[in-house]
Order: structure tokens, then sequence, then C-alpha cells
């Protein structure tokens, strides 16, 4: 059981508290994960269908800084030693897959073996199209996408001949990653596609928010998880990103313990509230930080 925690990349919070101080000052508070979300670009037309919020609206102004995640996660790793770093989670299909991979496994060398890859499918049409992706028909890419993904960590993608990826013959990607099985890979969502491609991979990164707390929903979608990684052959490996409002931290630890407990999830990534301050967040994670072992942290993902 491992504590993670978000460390945010847009707004005004990255330049009034520093983004690099605040992964470090997290680190040595205890976080045995930092993670970051991700954006590439923002279309400035109306938003109500942002799926994590109640309204479905942004949270977030259009004109905001949104620093790009997996940039943060390099620069990171250069300034902590001990906490695993990773993308919660990067939109895949408004992306090339091989530059991914190649992204992916350098990180993972350089970071020694700490880079993590949470990948989703997308929620924001107007800014896949943006990028030159079409949103419709982006779950099928991101599936040929994973498939991609793991064939290219071994130094030699596959030809590759989908209806959205192709990959040709005779391409050599280096470096390799540190394990042997490639970059530890986890599939955010909590529709009943997102967890079977989740098992697929065997990474699951389940998402929810204290204030809609459902754990009876919650323990089916990770029974299904379960089961679906049993017939699948994999191992199941499944982290919690939690979102939490300044106003409910006061449930967040009853919420944890079922998240622990009660789930059996192996790592929670929890939301400080950095609004209020440096310090203010650094002993919410100090006092939550029962559940350390940094070690164990390393270890759910690679088994």
């Amino acid at each position: 059981m491992s504590l993670g925690v978000i460390i945010p990349n847009s707004g005004s919070t990255p330049g009034s508290l520093g983004l690099l101080r605040m992964a470090v000052e997290a680190e040595r508070a205890g976080a045995q994960g930092l993670w970051f979300s991700d954006h590439l670009v923002m279309v400035d037309v109306p938003v109500d269908n942002y799926p994590y919020s109640d309204d479905g609206h942004l949270t977030w102004d259009v004109n905001d800084d949104y620093f790009e995640s997996l940039i943060c996660c390099s620069a990171v790793a250069a300034v902590t030693e001990r906490a695993v770093i990773g993308s919660a989670i990067l939109v895949l299909p408004q992306r090339n897959v091989l530059q991914v991979a190649k992204e992916a496994a350098s990180l993972d060398v350089l970071s020694g073996g700490r880079f993590v890859l949470g990948v989703g499918s997308g929620w924001n049409g107007p800014e896949m199209e943006a990028l030159g992706y079409p949103f419709q028909g982006r779950t099928r890419r991101f599936e040929e996408q994973l498939d991609v993904l793991r064939s290219s960590w071994n130094g030699r993608p596959a030809a590759y001949e989908g209806s959205q990826v192709r990959v040709r013959e005779g391409l050599a990607l280096f470096p390799t990653p540190t394990h042997e099985t490639g970059v530890p890979l986890l599939v955010g969502g909590m529709g009943r596609p997102a967890i079977g491609r989740a098992a697929r991979v065997g990474g699951w990164m389940a998402i929810a928010a204290v204030h809609r707390w459902d754990l009876e929903a919650m323990l089916v979608s990770m029974k299904s998880y379960v089961r679906d990684c049993a017939e699948a052959g994999m191992r199941a490996r499944a982290a919690l990103k939690l979102h939490c409002l300044p106003d409910d931290l006061k449930a967040l630890p009853d919420v944890l313990d079922q998240a622990f407990n009660v789930l059996r999830f192996a790592h929670v990534i929890v939301e400080p509230p950095w609004s209020h301050g440096m310090a203010a967040a650094t002993d919410m994670i100090a006092r939550l930080d029962s559940y350390r072992s940094c070690d164990e942290a390393r270890d759910w993902l690679r088994n």
C-alpha cells in the first residue's frame, strides 16, 4: 500500500509554489508517487462534458499555463530520488504512438526505472481534432496504440497494420526500458470497456472523487477488473486517482481506508490542498504517511 500525490501542472500554483519544489517537498513529506495530468492545447469553446466536475464545466481557465506532462515528469525525475513518477493520465489517441513509446522508454531509463505511463482515450473532442486526430474512432485507435506500445519496447517494433495505426517494418527504437516487460502501463477510466483494456495490459488507474465516493460501485468495478485479469492471465495492478476538494479533506482518511483495506488498491493518488500553501499540503501528506513503503510502491508496478 503506497501513497501518491497529484502535483499540479496547470494554473497559478506551479508558478507561485514552484512545480519542482512541490515535487521535492512532497517526496520529503512521504509521497511515494508524483503524478501529472495532461492536456496539450485548449480550444476556447464552451465545455459541458468535462467528466470530473459536477456541472461538466472546466475547473480551470483555458488561458492558464498548462505544462506538458511528460516534460514535467522528466524535470521532476532529475530533482527527486525515490518516488515513482507518472502521467495521470496521458491522452494517447491525440499523439503519435511511436513518439510516446520513445519518450516513455527514455524517461524510464533516465529516472532509474521510476517512470509509469498512465494513459486514457480522452474526453475533449475539440482538443483532439485541433491536434489532427479524429475524436470519432479514438477508442479503436487507443486499443491499437496499446498493442504498438508493448511491441515497441523491445527496441524493434513489429510491423502493424490496424484500421487507424500503422507501423512499417524495419524500425529501431532505442533505448529499451529498464525492465524486460517494458514501461509499467496503466489504463485509466471507469467504464466497462476501459476496465477490459486495463486487464489486457495488467494495469488499471481508477478515477474517483471524495465528494462523490461510492464504495459499492467501486467494488463492482474492482471485481470486474480482477476477474478480467484472471481470464487474460495477467496479474492485477490497480491504482486509484482520488480527486479531493479542500472542503472534503475531513472525509479523505475514511475514503483512503476503504480504498486500501476494502478495495485493496495498492497505490492511491491524492490531491493535497496546494492552494492553501506548501505547509498545508505537505502536512497533509505527512499525516497520511502511515502507508509509507517506497519499495512496495515500485514493486506493485513491476510484479
